[in-house]
């Protein structure tokens, strides 16, 4: 072994040991064109160069700083949020935070308020049911009409008409009436509030449109048929105190028409009743006064029965009734009824009691 080459080491170290003087300035060149402190030089001031964070202490100083110090030089400071840009962003958020609240509330109470209730629109149609039959049923105000100039009908018996009409047509009828109108299973079903209408139409043209317009009317009825019978038992001998009583029926009635005709009918009758009763007691001895008393009784009935005839009051004119056809009020009645008990049993409130549950099945009557 040559032991020139064991001491001075391979030639290839020895070229490296020889070469590295070379590589000395070139190195100092590019520290300075960097901008970098030579070795062993201070820093800014003259202050010994910090120590950066990740640096390898076992490193030339010089080395770590030409991979850190131009990306240090590269950060910049983060510019705060414009306030406006915040504002409108918490403003935004606040906005759609409220939203999603609103949502999910509406999403529980909306079902609960768009929700139908038909209960009271049953119950009240239920009770309404058998007036509904009754008047369908009753005579009593198709009598008052039928039986009004007859005088075979005694003032008794046709005021019993008269009250056993009103009874149908009561004040209670009418209340329920309004009640079922007013209900939520009629007001908000479209279909329930159209057959409504229809059935309520039937009812008003029947009771005249309420209990007391109609109990207004029948007293004018029966004011009316009270001077049929009245005048009936009357003669042209009777005196004015009975043509007074008769007339008394349609003067004192209150209604405006007929008052003028008892009044014009009751001056005509004692007109005539004088006339008739000068001719009655005229003596035949006297033909001639006698025949002309019977003349002028006779012009005195002819001019009546004229006044009479453009005069007389029609009672259906003044105070029109009309009960010739219950059964379709009945009909549209029985269709509304139907809807209603048939719509309830889909949207029943369990537990009510209003219908029968069976083997959870429900039966409205």
């Amino acid at each position: 072994m040559d032991n020139n080459n064991f001491n001075g080491g391979t030639p290839n170290q020895q070229n490296m040991q020889n070469g590295m003087p070379n590589m000395q300035p070139n190195m100092q060149g590019m520290q300075q064109n960097m901008g970098m402190p030579m070795n062993g030089q201070s820093g800014p001031m003259g202050q010994p160069m910090p120590m950066q964070p990740g640096m390898n202490p076992n490193m030339n100083p010089n080395m770590n700083q030409m991979g850190s110090y131009p990306q240090q030089m590269m950060r910049q400071p983060k510019k705060p949020m414009d306030p406006r840009k915040k504002k409108t962003i918490i403003l935004i958020v606040s906005i759609l935070s409220g939203l999603v609240v609103v949502g999910i509330a509406l999403a529980i109470i909306l079902p609960i308020v768009l929700k139908v209730d038909y209960s009271t629109a049953y119950t009240t149609a239920k009770e309404l049911k058998p007036k509904i039959s009754d008047i369908y049923y009753g005579y009593d105000c198709e009598y008052v009409v039928d039986y009004v100039e007859s005088e075979y009908r005694d003032t008794k018996t046709y005021d019993g008409y008269i009250e056993g009409c009103k009874d149908l047509y009561n004040q209670e009828t009418d209340d329920l009436v309004n009640q079922l109108e007013n209900a939520d299973g009629v007001k908000r079903n479209d279909e329930i509030k159209t057959q409504f209408a229809k059935f309520k139409n039937e009812y008003t043209a029947l009771s005249a449109g309420d209990a007391e317009e109609l109990d207004r009317k029948l007293e004018l009825w029966k004011a009316r048929h009270n001077f049929v019978v009245a005048a009936d038992d009357l003669s042209y001998s009777s005196s004015d105190a009975d043509f007074a009583k008769a007339a008394s029926y349609l003067i004192n009635s209150g209604n405006d028409a007929l008052k003028a005709y008892g009044e014009g009918w009751l001056e005509w009758k004692k007109t005539i009743a004088e006339a008739y009763r000068a001719y009655d007691g005229a003596s035949w001895s006297d033909y001639s006064n006698y025949s002309a008393l019977r003349d002028t009784y006779n012009n005195k009935k002819k001019e009546y029965e004229d006044w009479l005839a453009t005069n007389k009051p029609n009672i259906s004119d003044i105070a029109p009734l009309n009960f010739d056809d219950t059964s379709k009020m009945y009909n549209e009645f029985d269709k509304l009824y139907t809807m209603i008990s048939t719509t309830y049993q889909e949207n029943y409130n369990s537990g009510s009691g209003d219908c029968t549950e069976f083997l959870g099945e429900v039966y409205c009557e």
